[in-house]
């Protein structure tokens, strides 16, 4: 019988042993999760779009550099982005691809909406959220298109299909990489009026 209490004795121990281990790898391991760095892209607003005049954006069209009968088409793109861990993080950068009509996987110059703005380094606080209001920019295809507001606002449109798939890529610290794919209701763009044909007589 000594024996036998004994051995229960040593079993117990162990259980309550086991059960402290487990206890505190959990606790390990629900710590280790909430820490880890995670980054989420939510989108606020629709996408919206113009060709913009050299007089407009003279920086755009210095790095881009369109030809004749190119112009520098903008779009605007309000994001944000989730900081989900327990710990601060940090935007350093940025690399958005819209695509295009003609299915084609375009990656754009990305600036702050507010052209004197730095975009980046963006510090976002632990379980916290922080905003991206960013213009990106590409070249249009050679094109005549009527140049006023209306006109330069269905360009944009045009060159983009009814739904716009967008590529996204943010980089964190530690070089780490954020990736996300939305798809823009295209609701926030204008497009050229097409008119019907005339019945034939």
């Amino acid at each position: 019988m000594a024996v036998d209490m004994a051995m229960a004795r040593e079993y117990a121990s162990l259980g309550g042993s086991a059960l402290a281990l487990a206890s505190t790898m959990y606790f390990w391991l629900v710590r280790a999760n909430r820490e880890r760095a995670q980054l989420t892209v939510h989108p606020i607003k629709d996408i919206c779009g113009r060709v913009v005049l050299h007089q407009e954006c003279l920086s755009v069209y210095h790095r881009l550099l369109p030809a004749d009968k190119r112009y520098c088409v903008m779009y605007w793109l309000h994001l944000a982005v989730v900081n989900n861990s327990s710990l601060p993080n940090a935007l350093l950068g940025a690399r958005i691809s819209l695509q295009l009509g003609n299915g084609e996987w375009r990656e754009m110059d990305v600036q702050h909406e507010a052209p004197d703005t730095e975009l980046f380094p963006v510090n976002i606080d632990p379980l916290t959220t922080c905003s991206l209001k960013l213009a990106l920019a590409t070249i249009t295809p050679d094109c005549e298109f009527q140049n006023d507001f209306a006109g330069r606002e269905a360009l944009a449109g045009d060159m983009l299909p009814r739904q716009v798939p967008i590529r996204i890529e943010l980089q964190g610290l530690q070089d780490r990489i954020y990736k996300a794919e939305l798809l823009d209701s295209g609701n926030g763009l204008s497009r050229t009026v097409v008119q019907p044909r005339a019945a034939a007589a």
